[in-house]
């Protein structure tokens, strides 16, 4: 084919296609144009997940008349003069791309202001083109109305989800840049029903309480750490949460530098989860609201076609203080032990600790290590690092060969479930048949039909368990039991959650879920990205079991959940079936099935540091031992661990 030079409209829209993918996108740059022009108010409108109308207002400077035309021109900013300013970006936006990409690929309306005018003007553009212009009054600022996005690239519209998946994104970014700008009084309705309003007092943890409600907040440990100067100066400031305050995925983790939201993942986000070394669970993840500054030099921005990813000029430098800050938080609060090997100082550790991980995934260590030459933390050990590999006893489990934030998230799927919680001594409550949550209760006998053709055929004998006979409780955790083959240690909580599994698998494969309505209902307090997923599918929660409605700004009001559901699971199963709703893209029906009973078998199942009477632990085992999967829990982790009789014997000596 010859080649030939695309038509003006085509090539707007490609190039549209790489600022503008999905309404958040468009959120994302107009509300970071309001925040540059110095509003102390902004307000959010949308409607039909933003695919109808996105309605976004400020009371910023404005846009002087004779220059809003000019706006919506290609490369059209006041934020750049020639090409060294990039290097010494002071605002959030600067390329002069959004309003004409937003324009090419919807009918817009802006209305716009400046102080010192009399009045303003309003100009209507759709696919691009200049509609008309007309003279307007109202209060300075700026509004942009956007209707029916993507009406002229259809093929858009076919990559868009769910409304209300999309209107959790833009929720999303409402979320991360009023905890950026406390200052700034933000507001967001979705589809009329107010979703977010923050004071706008300046304080952050006043913006964290409105998103996350005071539960939240009270579980949250301040972070502050600096260190450097002149052009390698570095603070960070924040917020992270308490060891016992985790999520399911990272959604929760607020990232910004220079105030500037940027996603969360890759090296930044491997950190903060090292600070917390052997204090969260496998595939559990921290909350986090950290904003990172640095000299405006010393950042590259335009990196990514959103700006959703920054590059460091100092990067073991800016690496080793936001661990060094974290982990010195949590221990100040927790009392946990330092990361310092012996002979050096924590920062160092952590980054020892983050070579050794590059190089057991085959990747080169970061240049200019921190620690290594000098920095801000001290010279090197003088060790090399074989020397350290060998007597560090860290078991680190290796991370994609690139360390982008694609390879990084599917590292981590965000769907991995809570798989138990730490044990309190004060959890030890006793279980009767009679409670909601009773083993008697929610392990009912097998029918004797055959099973639903979901429940895999019963396997071989191998991997089933022997008969076992109860002896006892370990640190209301584990049972003790005897075999044949020897002493069985079963997990009460991984046991459980198998048990009632299966039994949620044969049911649902037949008929709706059963369901317990609540004498009163349970008002859960959820951020809201995770309210708009929720309210935005009530019919298929109402399918699993659960009666979700909104109550007022934030919080949410639950009337009915699963059968076996215990009322203290109630908050944490939401949310993780929010993270459920928002991560589907490639999975079946059958993978979402299961995803959603796994959730409900864990949260519905007896927790470590409960007391068992000997019949509930009877019965439970019994229940595991006609399981079709015993030995294993949903997530795959072990339910029973064997001491065999020969080895019994050898370790009293009974045996050579």
């Amino acid at each position: 084919m010859p080649i030939r030079v695309l038509e003006a409209d085509v090539a707007a829209k490609i190039a549209a296609g790489e600022v503008v993918e999905r309404p958040a996108s468009v959120v994302k740059e107009l509300v970071e144009n309001a925040i540059d022009a110095g509003s102390t108010e902004i307000r959010v409108e949308i409607r039909n997940g933003g695919q109808r109308e996105i309605r976004i207002s400020d009371n910023g400077c404005g846009i002087p008349a004779d220059e809003v035309e000019l706006a919506f021109q290609r490369h059209a900013t006041s934020k750049l003069r020639e090409a060294e300013d990039l290097f010494d970006v002071h605002t959030l936006g600067f390329r002069g791309e959004a309003l004409p990409s937003i324009a090419t690929v919807s009918q817009v309306v802006c209305t716009t202001r400046t102080a010192d005018a009399p009045t303003g003007v309003e100009l209507r553009i759709a696919g691009g083109e200049i509609q008309g212009r007309t003279p307007r009054g109202g209060s300075p600022g700026t509004t942009f109305t956007i209707k029916n996005l993507f009406y002229n690239t259809p093929a858009r519209l076919k990559f868009l989800r769910s409304e209300a998946t999309e209107s959790a994104q833009i929720s999303s970014v409402i979320e991360h840049y009023a905890l950026a700008y406390p200052q700034i009084k933000w507001t967001l309705l979705v589809d009329g029903r107010l979703s977010l309003q923050t004071p706008g007092s300046g304080q952050l943890l006043d913006a964290i309480m409105e998103l996350y409600g005071l539960d939240v907040a009270r579980q949250l440990i301040a972070v502050e750490d600096a260190a450097g100067e002149g052009e390698q100066r570095t603070s960070i400031h924040g917020y992270v949460s308490h060891p016992s305050l985790t999520r399911s995925a990272r959604s929760s983790i607020h990232l910004f530098v220079n105030k500037r939201w940027v996603r969360a993942s890759g090296p930044l986000v491997y950190v903060i989860e090292e600070a917390y070394h052997n204090l969260l669970m496998k595939g559990r993840h921290p909350m986090a609201i950290l904003n990172i500054e640095v000299e405006p030099g010393a950042v590259d921005v335009n990196v990514h076609p959103t700006k959703a990813e920054v590059k460091f000029l100092y990067q073991p430098q800016v690496h080793a203080l936001l661990g060094r800050a974290v982990r010195a938080a949590l221990a100040e609060q927790t009392g946990i032990q330092d990361l310092a090997l012996p002979g050096t100082r924590a920062a160092e550790t952590l980054q020892r600790r983050i070579e050794l991980r590059q190089v057991g995934s085959g990747r080169e260590p970061s240049n200019g290590s921190a620690w290594s030459q000098g920095g801000l933390y001290g010279g090197s050990s003088g060790r090399s690092s074989a020397a350290e590999a060998e007597e560090t006893s860290w078991e680190l489990p290796p991370v994609p060969a690139q360390a982008s934030p694609s390879t990084l998230d599917e590292a981590a799927d965000p769907a991995i479930e809570a798989e138990d919680e730490p044990r309190h001594p004060a959890a030890g409550i006793a279980l009767s048949a009679s409670t909601v949550g009773g083993i008697s209760e929610q392990l009912p006998q097998p029918p004797a039909v055959p099973a639903s053709p979901a429940v895999p055929p019963v396997p071989a004998a191998p991997t089933r368990l022997p008969p076992l006979r109860v002896v006892g409780q370990v640190s209301e955790t584990y049972i003790v039991a005897e075999a044949p083959d020897g002493m069985y240690l079963v997990d009460q909580h991984a046991a459980h959650e198998r048990v009632v599994f299966e039994r949620l698998m044969r049911e649902h494969g037949s008929q709706p879920i059963q369901r317990q309505q609540l004498l009163l209902p349970v008002s859960v307090d959820v951020p809201p990205t995770v309210a708009t997923l929720l309210l935005g599918h009530t019919e298929v929660l109402d399918e699993w079991g659960f009666e979700v409605e909104a109550f007022g700004e934030g919080t949410l009001r639950v009337r009915a959940v699963p059968h076996g559901l215990r009322e203290g699971q109630v908050a944490p199963a939401l949310f993780e079936l929010a993270a459920h709703l928002d991560d589907t893209s490639g999975a079946t029906p059958t993978d979402w099935r299961e995803k959603m009973l796994t959730t409900i078998a864990c949260h519905s199942a007896v927790r470590a540091g409960q007391t068992l009477a000997h019949e509930e632990m009877r019965q439970l085992i019994q229940q595991l031992e006609r399981c079709a999967f015993p030995r294993t829990c949903p997530h795959g982790r072990p339910t029973t661990l064997l001491l065999s009789q020969s080895q019994l014997e050898r370790q009293f000596g009974r045996k050579g």
